[in-house]
């Protein structure tokens, strides 16, 4: 059933009230899916509330309605004439929702319910009058807020341009991933220092700008493409600028105390390069008015009508996340221990250790040192039960150390024998003062041990879904790399882990001491 968008040749009064009568569905839509998202709604207010790199979401939705004011003349004499077709789309889109909430990424849940509101509105708009507003429906992408995945990367990135820069200048540079030393001076390519909050914000300028300024696709797009590079580029000569001031006046105390306010000056002379260059190909970004069509009538049920099948079938995947939230049993963590590690491994003595993982919400956790002959491993382990809507074991702010006092210097992966099998792990040195360790962590999930993320996501998910008891487990082990004259980090890790309870095992063990008798 599809009826292109058609001017009427009704009086004027007619026109206003089909658009009262679309606009009033619309705004019950929103209100009903406010209630049935609400998870994703909050938890993306919490972020623009308390991350600086987001705060520009809060402006995000005013300058999409001001977009489609700036519209206002091309919409004219139209009327929205309903396209049920469009909502084929979303049960898949409402199963694809119930699959990232039952993994558990909150950001690609925002992305699937932002696109589900894309196809609600195309389906009671109708195809002509969505594609005059696409570039303001689109824009609203920028209310998830996204890219924190892109801070180590771009760490990488900055830290590899700045020697690279410093380089070319002759000055004595020594590189330990993102610790920069120079004669002067130590410099950390901090997470603030990765450019994230430029980028996002440069983007969400450019969006503003090329919607303004282009009508054209390509034109938009090479803007955007633009916006992204340059404050990459933009932040690696920042960053180099800082150390080689430093570099130059032998002063780190004053560079590093007025570095912040040195980079939002930066910024707004980027912004403003980008304007220049922007308007050089400005050609008005408002189309023309369409050419007249035929008339045709308007029928007030109609955008009802397909407002509310729209809403029920978008409800499929809510609904059934409550039923797996009620239908499923909650096991008791804090009757489990720690697995436990073989002779010759002994507990250590209780001391103080600077090192602290930033975990998020695990059900338990457990925190201690093990020492033998060929060292000592600092071991934390989080136990975490899956079920229903609860899925933390993968979350963006999770951190294996606590940034104030150790610094990250390296990651990677490498192959290590877990429960007599080999698997990739994830590895990292940290670094506070002249003390580096070795880290490797990975995952038990679903009787399987991994280091990859998404792995573990995906094998909890099915889990879940499965209707199997799911708990699974974040472990991270330590050592020093250096004072260990004879053996190895690597080795030392792996001595461990063969002493250690085979996982599989434990995970089954804790598995039948948590759950409810009779379930």
């Amino acid at each position: 059933m599809s009826v292109s968008a058609l001017r009427l040749e009704h009086d004027p009064g007619d026109l206003r009230q089909s658009w009262r009568f679309v606009g009033v569905a619309l705004g019950v839509a929103a209100l009903v899916l406010g209630g049935l998202f609400s998870q994703e709604i909050v938890g993306a207010y919490r972020v623009w509330l308390n991350s600086t790199a987001f705060s520009h979401c809060f402006l995000v939705f005013p300058v999409a309605l001001y977009l489609i004011w700036e519209r206002r003349k091309a919409l004219q004499n139209l009327v929205p004439q309903s396209d049920f077709r469009f909502l084929l789309l979303l049960p898949v889109l409402s199963v694809i929702w119930l699959a990232v909430e039952v993994i558990g990424v909150l950001e690609a849940q925002q992305f699937v319910l932002i696109t589900m509101v894309q196809v609600i509105l195309l389906t009671v708009l109708g195809r002509r009058i969505y594609l005059l507003l696409l570039g303001p429906f689109v824009y609203l992408y920028l209310l998830v807020p996204t890219g924190e995945f892109l801070v180590p990367t771009l760490q990488d990135i900055t830290a590899k341009f700045v020697v690279f820069a410093l380089n070319l200048l002759h000055v004595p540079t020594f590189s330990d991933g993102i610790i920069i030393s120079i004669p002067e001076g130590d410099f950390v390519i901090a997470e603030a220092c990765a450019g994230l909050r430029f980028l996002i914000a440069s983007v969400a300028f450019a969006g503003f700008f090329a919607l303004m300024m282009y009508r054209s696709w390509w034109r938009r797009a090479a803007f955007l493409a633009l916006a992204v590079t340059v404050p990459i580029v933009a932040n690696g000569i920042r960053c180099w600028g800082i150390v080689y001031l430093a570099h130059l006046t032998d002063d780190v105390t004053a560079v590093e105390a007025d570095h912040l306010v040195y980079g939002w000056g930066f910024f707004s002379a980027i912004i403003l390069l980008l304007i220049f260059i922007g308007m050089r190909f400005a050609e008005g970004a408002v189309a023309p008015v369409p050419e007249a069509a035929p008339a045709t009538s308007f029928s007030v049920r109609t955008p009802l009508l397909a407002t509310a099948i729209a809403v029920t079938l978008a409800s499929l995947g809510p609904v059934y996340a409550a039923y797996l939230e009620s239908a499923r049993w909650r096991p008791d963590l804090s009757v489990v221990a720690a697995p436990t590690v073989e002779a010759p491994w002994q507990r250590e003595e209780a001391k103080d250790d600077t090192w602290n993982p930033l975990i998020v919400s695990p059900d338990t956790e457990f925190r201690d040192a093990l020492t033998s002959g060929d060292g000592t491993v600092q071991r934390y382990v989080a136990l975490y039960a899956a079920y229903g809507r609860h899925n933390n074991l993968v979350r963006s702010p999770n951190r294996i150390i606590d940034g104030d006092i150790w610094v990250r210097t390296t990651l990677g992966t490498t192959r290590a024998t877990i429960d007599g099998a080999p698997v990739i792990v994830n590895t990292a040195e940290i670094r506070s003062g002249p003390v580096n360790r070795l880290m490797w962590s990975f995952y038990v999930v679903d009787g399987t041990v991994t280091g990859s993320a998404a792995e573990a996501k995906l094998r909890q998910a099915r889990a879940i879904l499965a209707g199997r008891a799911g708990i699974s487990a974040f472990v991270i082990v330590s050592t020093e790399m250096s004072s260990l004259p004879d053996a190895h980090p690597d080795q030392v890790l792996q001595h461990f882990l063969d002493a250690m309870e085979p996982l599989d095992h434990y995970i089954a063990a804790a598995r039948t001491r948590s759950l409810p008798q009779g379930s």
